[in-house]
């Protein structure tokens, strides 16, 4: 299985923005009540003036009242900031990074302690506290388990072990167990079990030797009644020191304090920088409203906010979270949470979370352009890249969400109308089975849009894998100008009724691109129930879709009745060819390609094709022979998102050039030409220039077969400062 590392053409690594920021605050740009400054050669005994700082920020969060902002110098804190006063609207307090600084909010403390061998190249030492997480040099060490993983193998299910015949609720058989020679009692089990969910719970029983294990059954009552095990769940055991065998793994004798750890490098610890994880939250804000934080770089700990009109922008977060031990058979996941009412979270990423990426919960909050991945590798919980099921009337847009473990990337809120637009998610549900990279459902989210995503590859690693699903009793859901493809079951699917399902372009999802199911909504004990349909989506539009496979009944019931039939309600003027319609999906373009029996073969649907070119809307998510290319996803501070993507090959001789503009950029420079090294240092003055232009296509005209070509896009912001994009490239076909 191969996972994403790049997103067209831009590595991850940059894209995690380490060190950089993408809106730096605008020093003294609104008149303030206080100033205040921290640094680390600061005193708080100090009067907290940039000349003698504070020392913590945590001091000048005690003295801070509403309009006041508290400047943080460059360096590492480690601390839990707890604001003790709220802001006003149009007076907040704020907290920033000193502009040009780097700050670091940090969830570790050093470990410096004589090491001693313990036996091979293990190494032992006594530590004064307990931790839940532990790296070498920033690098995250690995729990001590079985089967081994190294954290770059974290995707590979077949690092996991496998229920074998005779598994059943509360007991995994597995003949591999019993060649490790140990005995697993006491020891923690994740289990990944059932449908979707993983837990971690205590092995209760176990001795050396055996292929079988036992753990309480307190999981779920549906797991109860399921029949098939073996083959379909997956597992892993730690917390014994027996299976410390390898680098990079670590264990922790919570006991006697007794710490475990066999470096990368197999070297002493001691010519490293050990740190472990002490502190959940870096920031963390109850009760309080009108708080802002800005430009930081979080590491190993996060941000919790429990109050109204609070804003974090421009923060890094860097492993933020990490699940404790089994606590009372329980798992404890600190979420990164933002809750209340008309909060922001913009300009954010968060990379490495054990828990969902981002939480979301009450009303009306707004998270724009952020950059979510690798998220929930061991898909304890919900696993989610986004979780907004307690939110109501939000948004979220221009984020993308990619590598998450659980079963559904973006989890949408529960009830009142919320927008989910030019979001760009894939690779979701690594771990989980079942779900949907993006999730919504019940008659309270009448209201809800999706719209303007791209939406691809959810693995779901045994069963299930939707890109866009309206869940069961679904009620006034639209879905509108989405491109979803290479899902594993279904492309979108909207169950319930009253549901809106126009223009969207579905291909290459294994099983079916469009369902619209028809059959009676079923009972679910588990579920809170309304009145059930007795025939579903009677009154739902499915309209305008580029999508071969539009379906009214699921895979099994085609199977067994050997007829596909269309959904019931309104379906019309959708494109269920095969033939090639679109001008390259392979390189993300999927505009209708000329000639297309897509073009002006639509129908007018007020306030949702509007701006369609020529004499009717065109089917699918894009018009032929429009100005500009929407390109979903977060916006970096320069171009982004090339198309044809950095590097492509057999790129077709008339293909236009595309891209993802900067953030806040008026407009961009094209350099295009056919050698590297003048792309890369061209200017104005030279040939490769080919103007400024506001939109984002660019038409080279006629490429030559079988040559490779060089462009850049620079970003330029209203003043005209340009910032200088990537040089990318393409191969032409032959």
């Amino acid at each position: 299985m191969k996972i994403i590392s790049t997103i067209v053409g831009v590595t991850v690594g940059w894209l995690v923005l380490m060190g950089l920021t993408i809106s730096i605050p605008a020093f003294g740009s609104t008149i303030q009540a206080a100033e205040f400054y921290v640094s680390l050669r600061g005193k708080d005994t100090n009067p907290g003036t940039l000349q003698n700082p504070f020392r913590t920020i945590q001091k000048a969060a005690d003295m801070m009242h509403a309009g006041d902002t508290c400047y943080v110098r460059e360096g590492t804190y480690r601390e839990t900031v707890r604001p003790r006063n709220s802001g006003s609207e149009g007076k907040p307090i704020r907290f920033v990074a000193y502009p040009g600084e780097k700050v670091t909010l940090c969830g570790t403390e050093p470990i410096y302690r004589d090491w001693k061998v313990y036996k091979g190249k293990i190494y032992q030492s006594r530590v004064d506290r307990d931790f839940v997480q532990l790296f070498v040099d920033g690098e995250m060490m690995v729990e001590a388990r079985w089967p081994n993983q190294p954290f770059e193998e974290r995707w590979d299910k077949q690092t996991w072990g496998t229920a074998g015949e005779g598994s059943k609720y509360g007991k995994i058989v597995d003949r591999q167990l019993a060649g490790t020679g140990i005995d697993w009692t006491g020891a923690i089990a994740t289990l990944n079990v059932g449908a979707w969910k993983t837990w971690r719970r205590i092995v209760r029983k176990h001795n050396a030797g055996s292929d079988a294990f036992e753990y309480d059954r307190d999981l779920s009552e549906r797991l109860q009644y399921k029949k098939r095990w073996e083959g379909f769940d997956h597992y892993f055991l730690s917390w014994k020191l027996e299976a410390l065998d390898m680098p990079t793994e670590w264990f922790l004798d919570t006991t006697n304090r007794t710490l475990y750890l066999w470096t990368p490098d197999g070297k002493n610890p001691a010519s490293h920088r050990v740190e472990g994880k002490t502190r959940d939250y870096a920031f963390e804000v109850s009760g309080k409203d009108c708080i802002e934080i800005s430009g930081f770089h979080f590491f190993a700990a996060t941000f919790k906010f429990e109050g109204n009109y609070c804003t974090v922008d421009s923060c890094h977060l860097l492993f933020p979270t990490c699940s404790r031990r089994v606590i009372e058979s329980k798992d404890v996941l600190p979420p990164t949470l933002m809750s209340g009412s008309h909060n922001t979270v913009r300009n954010c990423s968060v990379a490495y979370s054990d828990a969902p990426g981002l939480t979301m919960r009450g009303t009306e909050n707004s998270l724009e352009n952020c950059l979510i991945h690798d998220i929930g590798w061991r898909g304890l919980g919900s696993g989610f890249g986004v979780d907004m099921r307690q939110s109501s009337s939000s948004v979220i847009s221009r984020c993308t969400v990619f590598n998450v473990g659980g079963s559904e990337g973006i989890r949408l809120a529960s009830k009142g109308r919320t927008i989910a637009e030019y979001n760009y998610v894939h690779h979701g549900g690594l771990v989980q089975s079942d779900g949907a990279l993006f999730q919504a459902g019940s008659p309270n989210i009448a209201g809800t849009v999706i719209r303007y995503n791209w939406v691809h590859d959810h693995i779901a690693f045994n069963w299930g894998g939707n890109g866009i699903r309206g869940d069961d009793q679904t009620r006034g859901l639209t879905v509108h100008h989405n491109v979803v493809w290479n899902c594993r079951y279904k492309g979108i699917i909207v169950k319930g009724d009253n549901n809106k399902v126009y223009n969207n372009t579905c291909f290459d999802n294994d099983e079916i691109d469009i369902l619209i199911p028809r059959r009676a909504e079923p009972f679910k004990a588990w579920a809170k129930q309304w009145p059930l349909l007795d025939k579903q989506n009677r009154n739902t539009r499915t309209i305008n879709n580029c999508a071969p496979v539009i379906s009214g009944l699921f895979t099994g019931e085609i199977r067994r009745g050997g007829k596909m039939e269309l959904p019931f309600g309104e379906v019309a003027d959708n494109y269920q060819g095969s033939a090639p319609m679109l001008m390259g999906p392979a390189n993300f373009d999927f505009r209708p390609r000329e000639g297309s029996l897509l073009i002006d073969a639509g129908q007018v649907i007020p306030g949702t094709t509007d701006k369609y070119k020529g004499g009717s809307p065109d089917i699918g998510a894009y018009e032929y022979g429009a100005g500009s290319y929407w390109i979903p996803g977060c916006k970096l501070p320069k171009a982004s998102m090339p198309i044809p993507p950095h590097r492509a090959k057999n790129v077709k001789v008339n293909a236009d050039l595309m891209w993802l503009g900067g953030y806040k950029a008026a407009s961009h420079d094209v350099y295009f030409g056919t050698n590297r090294s003048t792309v890369t240092n061209a200017t104005r003055n030279g040939k490769e220039y080919k103007g400024n232009q506001k939109n984002n296509i660019f038409e080279p005209g006629p490429l030559d077969a079988c040559k490779t070509y060089y462009w850049r896009i620079d970003a330029v912001d209203k003043s005209g400062v340009a910032r200088t994009g990537d040089v990318w490239s393409f191969e032409v076909g032959k």
